[in-house]
């Protein structure tokens, strides 16, 4: 595929060369088409992302009802937890925040994305301060059966105040405990004081 991508790039850089008679305009001729081919993609994607939540608006129906039918119709799954303590950190490299949650039995569940800042305590801007709300001794997590994923997560009462370690730049350190994080992965014959020493490692 690379080597595909390069000879229809250099190609493309030829037919601007002759077209321009000047190897500098052919070159940055490329970059401009190469810039917006890759910004008309990035649009496409997001697009086709997010249609299915843009019909569902236009039919009508709220996330919540869309959940609840899922539920109705067995292809989701709420599963209830209970937490023995927690540890988080942020990613750097893809901005998403990681929780670390110990669930007893040398589990750790991994809940890894952009969404769970909504759940974090806001102190420095007095209109929208909130306390930390997640996470919580006791949750759900809605996850979707075939696709394996986190559709929601649903905070108990009592939150639990994680540990937290310095901001990561990468996380790869942590495939050697069994990590791939992914969202909602569940991971065994571990525990979170191993988790922070390769966390503490990577910094």
């Amino acid at each position: 595929m690379r080597k595909i991508l390069c000879l229809i790039m250099v190609f493309l850089y030829a037919l601007l060369w002759i077209a321009t008679r000047d190897p500098v305009g052919a070159f940055l001729s490329l970059l401009v088409l190469v810039l917006g081919a890759a910004l008309l993609m990035a649009v496409l994607v997001y697009l086709i992302a997010n249609a299915p939540a843009w019909s569902r608006a236009l039919g009508g129906v709220s996330r919540e009802e869309h959940l609840k039918q899922l539920q109705a119709r067995g292809e989701a799954l709420l599963l209830d937890y209970e937490v023995i303590a927690a540890l988080t950190v942020e990613d750097l490299g893809t901005s998403c925040l990681i929780h670390f949650l110990d669930i007893g039995e040398s589990r750790i569940l991994c809940l890894y994305g952009q969404e769970y800042y909504e759940f974090e305590p806001i102190e420095d801007d007095p209109e929208f301060n909130q306390p930390r709300r997640f996470p919580t001794r006791t949750f759900s997590l809605l996850l979707h059966r075939k696709k394996n994923k986190v559709l929601n997560v649903y905070p108990g009462d009592a939150v639990l105040e994680p540990a937290v370690c310095d901001p990561i730049k990468t996380p790869d350190n942590l495939n050697a405990l069994g990590f791939k994080l992914k969202d909602g992965e569940v991971v065994t014959g571990t525990n979170l004081a191993a988790i922070e020493k390769v966390l503490n490692a990577s910094t």
